[in-house]
């Protein structure tokens, strides 16, 4: 198996002892994932919510880079230098339960390996829906900012794929049960965009994320090693008082447009965002 070249680049008061179990933990992921490695990953690991916010905004304005929503994830990805970072926040990872954390980790990981250099945060909006959005009353920038979302939760769905195929199931069920939590602020989020036609489109996308995360995991068969009836009988029940203050009629529209996005994935992630807008586009 190739050497990755992994760089532990700290900030804050990072204690040596979860350091060198970060990285451990991205070392065990390459050998189960090699020959799918990359050649290199930077790893920034800070202590502090604000730290991370500082650094992925620095970044983004030294980059041009103009996506927003990354400063809210437990951990981040990106490739804008065409090689993979990871920034892990312990601040945000000590919020999760003892067996999530690494399952967070992991996550990243998958990522790096799959979505690893800058192709992967390129993305288009093909003509047609470009089409559809001036016969729904669609701005440019709602699309631009559905794009970012619609892929986001493509290749969240596409790390946990990965995972499962490489067996990291048990950690996948810990993260997804800690992170998914319903919150009040979803509701009130929904209930303010319901008047706005632009507002509710660009929310039903954010909700692509967590439903295409824990699709691979819900589609086990449980006779599967590693899950229990329990698990997926918890992550179901955890879906649906996710997705629950939609309604009837918006949760069931938003799940028939996740079913389908899974149906029709391939493992070329460019065409799983294209078909996944295409998609989207039935939410507006």
């Amino acid at each position: 198996m190739a050497t990755v070249e992994l760089s532990i680049i700290t900030s804050g008061k990072i204690p040596g002892g979860i350091k060198r179990d970060i990285e451990n933990i991205f070392r065990d992921c390459y050998r189960r994932f090699a020959p799918r490695v990359p050649y290199k990953v930077e790893i920034h690991v800070v202590d502090r919510e604000s730290n991370m916010r500082a650094l992925l905004k620095e970044d983004k304005i030294r980059l041009g880079i103009a996506t927003s929503g990354d400063e809210e994830f437990i951990c981040s990805h990106d490739a804008w230098r065409g090689y993979p970072r990871v920034i892990c926040c312990l601040e945000k990872l000590a919020k999760l339960d003892r067996l999530a954390r690494p399952g967070a980790i992991r996550h990243e990981a998958a990522h790096s390996a799959i979505h690893g250099s800058l192709e992967y945060y390129i993305f288009r909006i093909p003509d047609d829906c470009r089409h559809t959005a001036v016969i729904k009353g669609l701005d440019s920038p709602v699309l631009d900012q559905a794009l970012y979302y619609v892929s986001v939760a493509v290749k969240a769905f596409e790390a946990t794929r990965f995972l499962v195929q490489h067996d990291f199931i048990a950690c996948q069920f810990a993260f997804a049960l800690s992170w998914l939590q319903p919150s009040g602020q979803d509701k009130s989020a929904w209930k303010a965009a319901q008047t706005n036609r632009q507002a509710k489109f660009v929310y039903m996308t954010t909700l692509l994320k967590p439903t295409l995360f824990a699709h691979p995991l819900l589609a086990l068969p449980r006779s599967t090693k590693g899950i229990s009836l329990e698990h997926q009988v918890q992550l179901a029940r955890r879906m649906e008082e996710l997705l629950e203050h939609l309604g009837g009629a918006e949760q069931n529209r938003l799940l028939q447009v996740a079913n389908m996005l899974v149906e029709e994935a391939t493992e070329d992630t460019h065409k799983n965002v294209d078909s996944a807008m295409r998609q989207a586009m039935n939410l507006a």
